[in-house]
């Protein structure tokens, strides 16, 4: 290696190390200390000769337009999806006072995550309608065709809309653990330290207001409305290909 790409790996190395000591990764720090160590011995360079910027100042973050968390089943699932998918890709959200939220990140991580919160959404919508005709089948089938009457209308709509809301509200728990599952690199746990620390300083230095924080709600759970959302959004494929800018193709998950 040339001294050019020893000090790039180096530099890595150092993001690394910081990373892994701001999180408590003890053995991940001292084995990333230790290969610095080794280079710095090897090519006869000192860390005065290496940039130890922590790399914040090159990751340009920028923000979504605002997204509506609107919806006919409650407006907490929406930001919820929004939020764990965000979170695992290198973002973070944002609630305004008046219920929009946003989404901060690089350019390309926050297009990855629109693309993906909209792909998401389509996909549990028709799932949570799914589950819902299965289960008017199985309420037929115990109890009998329904007689049809204004006032029936009105209970099955209104059955409809706290099963539905359920599902949806069982649906991001399920896919955190789904992320969960996918055991980040110790490069990738760096890399998130990073990324959040210069999301953190632009929010701070490009908005005035404090991040809200989120009262315990209550879990809407009808039936076994929430643990099909919870099994879905566990199963749900998280390797779903889209073009980013420069029109690569990218993995997201």
């Amino acid at each position: 290696m040339d001294k050019e790409d020893v000090i790039q790996k180096i530099k890595k190395l150092l993001k690394l190390q910081y990373g892994a000591e701001s999180i408590g990764s003890t053995g991940e720090a001292y084995q990333a200390a230790k290969m610095v160590k080794k280079l710095l011995m090897e090519y006869n360079l000192q860390l005065g000769d290496i940039d130890l910027s922590d790399g914040k100042d090159s990751i340009h973050i920028s923000k979504s337009e605002d997204i509506s968390s609107g919806s006919t089943f409650g407006n907490h699932w929406k930001f919820a999806l929004l939020g764990v998918i965000a979170n695992n890709n290198l973002c973070h959200t944002y609630k305004r006072m008046n219920g929009k939220i946003f989404v901060a990140g690089t350019e390309d991580n926050v297009a990855i995550v629109k693309v993906f919160f909209e792909y998401l959404s389509k996909v549990f919508r028709r799932l949570a309608e799914e589950h819902w005709t299965e289960e008017l089948r199985n309420i037929e089938k115990e109890y009998g065709p329904r007689v049809k009457t204004e006032e029936t209308d009105k209970a099955l709509a209104a059955v409809r809309r706290k099963y539905i809301r359920s599902y949806l509200e069982g649906v991001p728990y399920g896919l955190q653990e789904n992320y969960d599952s996918l055991k980040p690199t110790s490069a990738e746990t760096a890399l998130v330290v990073c990324h959040q620390e210069a999301i953190e300083d632009y929010v701070n230095n490009n908005f005035n207001f404090s991040e809200k924080r989120s009262r315990n709600r209550t879990r809407h759970v009808y039936g076994d409305a929430f643990d099909f959302g919870q099994t879905d959004g566990r199963k749900v494929s998280l390797n779903r290909q889209i073009a980013n800018k420069e029109g690569n193709l990218k993995f997201i998950g």
